[in-house]
């Protein structure tokens, strides 16, 4: 919804006033003016659907309604081109109050959740949004919320756990539409003198560019990147710029181990270069120091490595709780051999599932490896095997792709990350099976991402702003709950509460771990060690020296303020 500035204010006629900034028409009219008309309504996408909208009636598009109906739920790529869909819904909500304009995400179709006399109501959602297309409109940003007062978020694509990417009552900068792609094979960062620098195959995309289209041009040029399991998030956003993990990071490395460089505008207003020979502390803290807090990257290049194929296990068992044991302690007994034997993918118990690539191991030696997880399951019934494939390409496109968790509905996560001392002894592996299947009875969902770097010999990582405790974890394990579009706040509480309880399971015998901070628990207790360890410190003095106003802030990020602003009222 694209509109005139005096036609946008009469559209909310009643905007938040917790922040003073938000009344000054004036204000909002010089920003669309400086961005060329493009601040936009940050309308919730189930709008159509309903008659009433913050206490004003509105007429239902029919059209629309079923346009949202049909992609409400688990379709990644049409909800990530909607700047108010949201793909852990309740922070399209204010979990605390119950405001919320949403669907009935188990039958989108059921008209109790937006026949009147329901109202749909803005919850979180940023009032407005820019929808950038270049350097010019983050400054006028920062500008904006630096005079106003008025909360800034920055939206990628794709998914966000913790509810970084939106606030009430707030601008947003919209990076969805930044798309671009292109390969050069003796790439040399900026600044960085060829004669010292050895090129590098490499990939440089716009902030936008998601790992579906990102994928697909790394296949039609012979390449291979390191990314995600879901392909609507974006490369360059949360994921890149929060370590990254991969069913490729056990042979190639995580995100941040790749990445060449970054184009960001830093809070301070200023368009940097970052990598190895300039900005190098900003460097550091993109890789690893998490999205939506050291400035707004508009560009990144990283590593591409030329493509190649893959064995794939298909373990398959019946998913009773008996089964799942005997399954998971044979995992268990061999983790450590699969890392170093560089195995990657997931492990999802609820539905009776390990699915694992290897580039490494010829077919022989992957049967072999697998064999005494196949052998059992075939024993209880199931079908195992392992097979070829030609690339990742063909991997994602036919095992992957958008399975690593659903979306469209509320998804109070939790994770934990699981280090190899854990696995070293039987008595340690046994006290890890009870933790993992009280963790499953716990949970709504759960899964384990086989995805670290701990075979990785690449890089030790001591160059990134990554947890360390990567490096010495064999996988992570999430926990999801959820509530259903009608909760109440107790139901709410409850769902974060279990995920809570699952993961302590976990945290209790692994007391000097950690978690990922873009899969984590909103309530992770001593979250600056969990999710940065030592390097903590030294990325809030980085922080300080690139936003020395504040201008940015996020829900357990780095140099975070705390609960008390009202841009956090709607947490739980």
């Amino acid at each position: 919804m694209n509109v005139g500035l005096s036609n946008l204010w009469n559209y909310f006629q009643a905007p938040n006033t917790s922040y003073a900034g938000l009344a000054l028409t004036s204000s909002w009219d010089l920003l669309n003016t400086t961005v060329h008309g493009r601040l936009q309504a940050g309308v919730p996408w189930p709008e159509p659907c309903f008659s009433w909208y913050d206490g004003k009636p509105v007429q239902p598009d029919g059209k629309q309604c079923d346009f949202v109906q049909q992609n409400f739920f688990n379709n990644h790529l049409n909800r990530s081109q909607a700047f108010a869909a949201y793909s852990a819904t309740q922070f399209e909500t204010c979990m605390l109050t119950g405001d919320q304009c949403q669907l009935d995400w188990m039958n989108p179709e059921n008209q109790k959740a937006f026949d009147a006399p329901t109202v749909c109501r803005q919850g979180s959602i940023s009032d407005y949004f820019i929808d950038v297309k270049g350097k010019e409109d983050i400054i006028a940003a920062f500008k904006f919320t630096h005079e106003t007062g008025v909360p800034l978020v920055i939206k990628n694509t794709g998914h966000d756990f913790k509810g970084r990417s939106s606030a009430p009552g707030s601008l947003a900068l919209w990076m969805h539409n930044l798309k671009y792609i292109t390969h050069d094979p003796n790439f040399v960062p900026e600044g960085c003198h060829s004669t010292e620098y050895q090129g590098t195959s490499a990939v440089t995309f716009g902030a936008g560019e998601q790992f579906e289209e990102i994928y697909t041009f790394a296949d039609e040029n012979g390449l291979e990147v390191v990314g995600g399991s879901d392909q609507s998030v974006g490369a360059a956003g949360g994921w890149g710029q929060g370590g990254g993990h991969s069913s490729l990071t056990p042979v190639l490395g995580m995100g941040a181990d790749r990445t060449l460089q970054y184009k960001i505008v830093t809070p301070d207003g200023v368009y940097r270069i970052a990598n190895s020979c300039q900005n190098k502390d900003l460097f550091f803290a993109l890789r690893g120091g998490g999205g939506g807090t050291f400035g707004v990257v508009l560009e990144a290049t990283m590593m591409a490595s030329p493509a190649q194929s893959f064995r794939v296990a298909n373990i398959n068992w019946a998913p009773d709780d008996a089964n799942v044991r005997q399954v998971m302690k044979v995992f268990l007994e061999n983790a450590t051999t699969f890392a170093e034997q560089g195995w990657g993918g997931y492990i999802t118990p609820g539905i009776g599932n390990l699915i694992l690539t290897n580039p490494k191991l010829n077919m022989k030696e992957a049967q072999e490896s697998m064999k005494a997880l196949i052998d059992l399951t075939q024993g209880l019934g199931g079908v195992s095997n392992v097979t070829e494939i030609a690339t990742y390409f063909e991997w994602f496109s036919s095992y992957v792709q958008g399975t690593a968790g659903s979306i469209g509905l509320p998804n109070a996560l939790a994770s934990r990350l699981i280090p190899q001392k854990n696995h070293a002894t039987e008595q340690k592996r046994a006290q890890l099976l009870d933790a993992i299947m009280s963790a499953i009875d716990a949970s709504f969902f759960l899964q384990i991402h086989f995805t670290t770097p701990f075979g990785f010999k690449g890089s030790d990582g001591s160059d990134t702003s990554v947890n360390p405790i990567w490096r010495s974890s064999l996988y992570q394990i999430i926990f999801v709950n959820t509530w259903d579009f009608d909760s109440t706040l107790a139901d709410r509480q409850m769902a974060y509460a279990r995920s809570t309880k699952s993961a302590n399971f976990l945290r209790e015998i692994t007391p000097d771990a950690g978690a990922y901070h873009n899969e984590a628990d909103i309530h992770e207790p001593d979250w600056q060690w969990s999710f940065w360890n030592k390097n903590y410190e030294r990325l809030v003095d980085i922080k300080k020296k690139y936003d020395p106003h504040h201008l940015l802030d996020c829900w357990q990020c780095i140099g975070w303020e705390g609960s008390y602003n009202p841009r956090y009222a709607c947490y739980i």
